[in-house]
Formats: structure tokens, C-alpha cells, sequence
């Protein structure tokens, strides 16, 4: 048995089968044109094959010489498929490269053509026949080089070097493994093949030619490759369907509502819930315009809608109303995105809607209660105001009262002098003075409206908040103990709200001191600063603040007591916060509560 013949022709049968394999996957899908590329480096391989065999066994000058010459055509056809494969595999952006790759080899060939000999040899001396090492024999020429044999050369050089580029290009964008199939297989196989051919050409090597054998390594890489993507469509083809059965259960189930509008505004899609919550059936929204079921003032915003989602897109987040079949309003809240055709062009709108109806409604009856609640705040922010009023205005109107009957009494016995007339007047003008100043105080603190920052004294603003409760402090037998430093820089803050807070705060703790004993009745207001605020610390001797009720008693209608509406600490908390300070309370390891707070200092 002749052992090259075998092996020759073995090479030459699997190129052929490999061959048939990738014009058949070619013929299923024509634009896959890496298959067919593919099938013609297969036969060219072949077709090496068969010629390499028949340079092992003829004895013919002229016929070596003419099986030369089609060597060469067939590795021209191995080539230039070679090149293009790795474009589209690799996707090398190289095209000048492989252009004259192209142009070289082109010339080359038709050199090998026109030449008395071929591409390899000049002429040809004489056919030599050498014996392998178990006993076979083989034919070789030996004859002058073609001393333009170096064009081919000189291709082989560049396409190492393209497909080189090409392989970096790919491994950079993270493709290792078809890296290493298609572009490690071409580069190793390229230089072996090439090595061995340049060598033989010179008479330094007197084997036979083995490029079919090289090249059929990298028809076998090449259809490991292609196969590999062939065999991953069923398998992929099954993600999709499986995909698309998801998002099919996702849109068919999914309590929103789902619609597709194409560029003319018509309804392409519309999922089941959409279609329960308008009342409409597929058929009857299927192509209808979208504007149809919008109110008739909101038509003219959506057109201006349409418009601007083809040209930048459409407005991530928006608000339609959609009228049902019944004639019912529902407000829905949409997600839109845009769609494009394969050209990149505008297609319609995919928009995901959530029907706020309801929450809307939610909102504005929530709405309506903190009004009321608002005012009945101030109701009863009133009353309690109104009482500290009358407290304060009692003692200036019964000072005013008595020395106005003091100088009706000395007026009706003749026995008034002017100047104790003088005295008594200017008594009744400073205590008509002084009540309103609380009635002016107490107006400004109901005044409605923002907060009107002011530089002012804080320890001014505590005297007088002190002096306004005086008489309901005192009559619960409560002394007030004032520290603060002498260097406190102005605030700026609202006079009016500050002083609200204070009051709010003072009150509480006196209500909390009704079952402490009389002689440790006392509250205490601190002060420290830094750089950009002032910290007030006001401490009672209550019985403080239940570790549970802590974490609660700034929030609005929390209270541990019946009678009250538990927003008084909840004001406080929005009064400060929205001066951009912090309030805060804890209970006082010596017994009662200590609310801290802080406010900026003038700027």
C-alpha cells in the first residue's frame, strides 16, 4: 500500500466533504456568504491535494511543469477566500491591506501563467526521485527558482500580517476563542506552510509539497467555527421563542397597561388589561387612533407629542387620560420609549401605563383633610392663644381700670392735683402700651403667610415669650431659669415662628411639671454656638418622655394624650427644618425632658 497515495488523497476527501458541508449550509441561508467562501477554500485545498499527489508520482518534465503551474492557481483560490473570511469573521478594518494582498498575488499569478516555466521555477532541469524512509518513492524538480517567486512570498508575509491585526482587533473586543480558532489557526499554519514551501522552492528541502495539508488545518478551523454558529441557531432560535413567550405571559398578565403607537398615531398593539380598563376589544383598538380616546383638551398636547418623539423622542415620563367605552376618565401615568425600523428611522412609541385613577382621587381627599386639619390647628392654636391673650391683657386693663377710677375718685372730691393727674395718665398709657404689644404679637403669630426672615436677639425673643406666659407660669408656681451667653451673635430666622416654637415647647413642659412638686417646678434655657449656628436647650423637671414615644413625637397626630391633637411638636419640627436647623428631644438623666433645636446665625 502506497502511503502518500493514502494520505493525499485522504486530505483531498475530507476538503471535498467539508466542502459539500458548507454549500449546504449556504444553500439554507444564502446571505451567509462565510459559508460559501468557506466551501471555495475546501476545494481549492482539494484540488492542492490532488495536484501535490500528482507531482508525487509523475516522471514528466513538462507535466511536473504544468502541474506546477495549477499548484499555484489552486493556492491563489485558497487565498483570496482566506483574506475576505477573516474580514467578516474577525472583522478587520484593514480592507487597503487585503486590497494588495489581492493585487499581488494577482500579479503573480498571471506571471506564473505567462512564464516559459510557472510562478516556481524558471525552468526546469530534471525530475529526481527519492525514497522515504519505508521504501516508497516520490518525484521532485530541480530547476532554476523564478526570481519572481518573491511576490507570492511577499503576499504570504502580508496576509501573517493582516490576519495578525485582525486577530489583535478581535481579541480586544473580548472574542478570544474565535481569536485563537480562526486567527491562531491561520497564523501557525500559514508560517508552517509557508516555511516549508519556501524551502522545497529552493532545492534546501527535497520533500513533498504539504501545503493541502496545512490549508486543511485551516478549513478544519474554519468549519469548526461556521459549524459552531450553525449548530447554536436551533439552540438560540429556542432562547427566542422561549423569550418571546415570556414577554408574551409578561404582556398578556402584567397589571399595567401596554401599548404600541406607530408613526401615524394608531394603535398596533394593546394588551389585555388596557383593553378591561378602556372597555374596548382588540379588534375595535386595533388601528384606531390613540388621539380619538384622549379629551379634547389634551388632544392638541398630544399631537405636539408625536411630533417631538420623531424628531428627539418621546417624553420618558407623562400623564394621558384616557376616555373608557362607558365614557368613564381614567388617568393613567405612562413610560414611553421609542421604536425605529430596520433604517433607523422612526417607527411609533411603546408606552407602559399604570392607572393612577384612584390615587389621585386618594390624594385630593387627602388634600382636603390637611386643610381642615390646618384649620382646626389654628382653631385651637387660637384658644390656647386667646387664653395666654386674656392672661396678659388682665393685669395692663385692670391696672388701666383701677387708676382710671383712682382719678374719677380724686376729680369728684376736688382733691386732684395736676401733677398726681400727670402720674396717673401717664400710668394708663403704658399699660395701654403694653396691651398691644400682646395683641400685636399675638396677631403676628396667626398671621398668615412665608416665613419673613430677621436678624434679631434670641435672648430678646425668649424674654418675651417668657413674659407673655408669666402669668400662666406663675400660676402654676413655675420659675423660668435663663443662661445664656452674653456674646450671642443675632439669628436670622422668622421672629414670630421662633417665638411659636418657644411657646410650644415652654407650654408642654409645663404640663408636664403638674404632678412635680412645687419647689423643684423650674425650666431651664440654654444656649451655646459655633461658627453658623446657636443651640437652645430647654430643660424641665417633668416626668419626662417614655422611651417608646421617643422615636414618635415629632410626627403629626401622635400624642399621649386624649385631650390633644398631637400636632404642636409636629409644627415645631416643620418650623425648624425649615429654617435648615434640627430639633430633637431625649430624656434628662437627672429627671424630666430636654428638647434641643438649632438655628443659623446672622450672615
Amino acid at each position: 500500500m502506497n502511503w502518500l497515495t493514502v494520505a493525499w488523497s485522504i486530505c483531498a476527501g475530507i476538503c471535498v466533504m467539508l466542502a459539500l458541508l458548507h454549500i449546504l449550509l449556504w444553500m439554507k441561508d444564502r446571505s451567509k456568504m462565510a459559508y460559501l467562501l468557506s466551501a471555495v477554500m475546501a476545494l481549492s485545498a482539494a484540488a492542492s491535494a490532488i495536484a501535490e499527489l500528482s507531482l508525487l508520482h509523475t516522471q514528466s518534465v513538462s507535466a511536473y511543469l504544468l502541474i506546477m503551474r495549477w499548484q499555484v492557481f489552486f493556492v491563489y483560490l485558497l487565498l483570496m477566500p482566506l483574506l475576505w473570511l477573516v474580514s467578516l469573521r474577525l472583522d478587520s478594518s484593514h480592507r487597503w491591506l487585503a486590497n494588495l494582498i489581492v493585487a499581488i498575488w494577482t500579479v503573480a499569478l498571471v506571471i506564473n501563467f505567462v512564464s516559459p516555466g510557472n510562478l516556481v521555477y524558471e525552468n526546469l532541469d530534471e525530475i529526481t526521485r527519492y525514497t522515504t524512509i519505508w521504501g516508497e518513492h516520490y518525484s521532485h524538480g530541480v530547476g532554476p527558482e523564478n526570481p519572481w517567486n518573491i511576490l507570492a512570498n511577499v503576499a504570504v508575509l502580508l496576509i501573517l500580517i493582516y490576519v495578525i491585526m485582525a486577530s489583535n482587533k478581535s481579541w480586544r473586543r473580548g472574542e478570544h476563542k474565535r481569536t485563537i480558532v480562526i486567527g491562531g489557526s491561520i497564523v501557525a499554519f500559514l508560517l508552517l506552510g509557508g516555511i516549508h514551501s519556501m524551502l522545497v522552492d529552493s532545492g534546501m528541502l527535497a520533500t513533498p509539497y504539504m501545503v493541502s495539508f496545512a490549508y486543511l488545518a485551516i478549513v478544519l478551523a474554519m468549519s469548526y467555527e461556521l459549524v459552531s454558529d450553525a449548530v447554536q441557531v436551533p439552540m438560540l432560535s429556542r432562547e427566542i421563542h422561549a423569550n418571546e413567550k415570556r414577554w408574551q405571559d409578561l404582556l398578556e398578565n402584567v397589571q399595567l397597561a401596554v401599548i404600541a403607537i406607530d408613526a401615524k398615531g394608531c394603535i398596533s398593539y394593546a394588551n389585555p388589561f388596557f383593553e378591561k380598563l378602556s372597555g374596548y376589544s382588540a379588534n375595535n383598538l386595533q388601528d384606531k387612533q390613540l388621539i380619538t380616546l384622549l379629551p379634547e383638551d389634551e388632544r392638541e398636547e398630544f399631537r405636539m407629542r408625536i411630533e417631538q418623539a420623531m424628531k428627539i423622542g418621546p417624553r420618558p415620563h407623562s400623564q394621558w387620560t384616557v376616555i373608557c367605552a362607558t365614557g368613564e376618565e381614567r388617568q393613567l401615568a405612562w413610560s414611553a420609549v421609542r421604536q425605529n425600523d430596520s433604517n433607523g428611522e422612526f417607527a411609533g412609541i411603546i408606552a407602559v401605563g399604570a392607572d393612577i385613577t384612584e390615587r389621585l382621587t386618594t390624594q385630593r381627599e387627602l388634600q382636603q383633610s390637611q386643610r381642615e386639619l390646618e384649620r382646626l390647628t389654628r382653631a385651637s392654636m387660637l384658644g390656647e392663644l386667646a387664653s395666654a391673650l386674656a392672661h396678659e391683657l388682665n393685669q395692663p386693663l385692670t391696672a388701666i381700670l383701677s387708676n382710671s377710677q383712682a382719678a374719677l375718685r380724686f376729680m369728684a372730691n376736688d382733691q386732684v392735683g395736676f401733677g398726681e393727674l400727670h402720674d396717673i395718665l401717664e400710668d394708663i398709657v403704658r399699660d395701654d402700651k403694653r396691651a398691644g404689644e400682646v395683641i400685636h404679637s399675638m396677631r403676628a403669630m396667626l398671621r398668615k403667610g412665608e416665613i419673613k426672615r430677621e436678624q434679631f436677639d434670641i435672648k430678646k425673643a425668649i424674654d418675651e415669650v417668657v413674659t407673655m406666659l408669666h402669668n400662666e407660669l406663675d400660676a402654676q408656681s413655675i420659675r423660668v431659669e435663663i443662661e445664656l451667653p452674653t456674646d450671642l451673635p443675632l439669628i436670622s430666622a422668622g421672629r414670630v415662628e421662633i417665638q411659636q416654637v418657644l411657646m410650644n415647647i415652654i407650654l408642654n413642659a409645663a404640663r408636664a411639671m403638674q404632678s412635680t412638686p412645687t419647689e423643684q417646678r423650674a425650666i431651664s434655657i440654654q444656649a451655646c454656638k459655633d461658627e453658623a449656628n446657636i443651640t437652645l436647650l430647654i430643660t424641665d423637671r417633668g416626668s419626662g418622655i417614655d422611651p417608646s414615644d421617643l422615636p414618635n413625637i415629632f410626627t403629626a397626630f401622635y400624642s399621649t394624650k386624649s385631650a390633644n391633637m398631637g400636632m404642636g411638636l409636629a409644627i415645631c419640627k416643620r418650623i425648624i427644618e425649615a429654617h435648615g436647623g434640627k430639633i430633637c428631644a431625649e430624656n434628662n438623666p437627672l429627671g424630666g425632658a430636654v428638647f434641643t433645636f438649632t438655628l443659623p446665625v446672622k450672615r
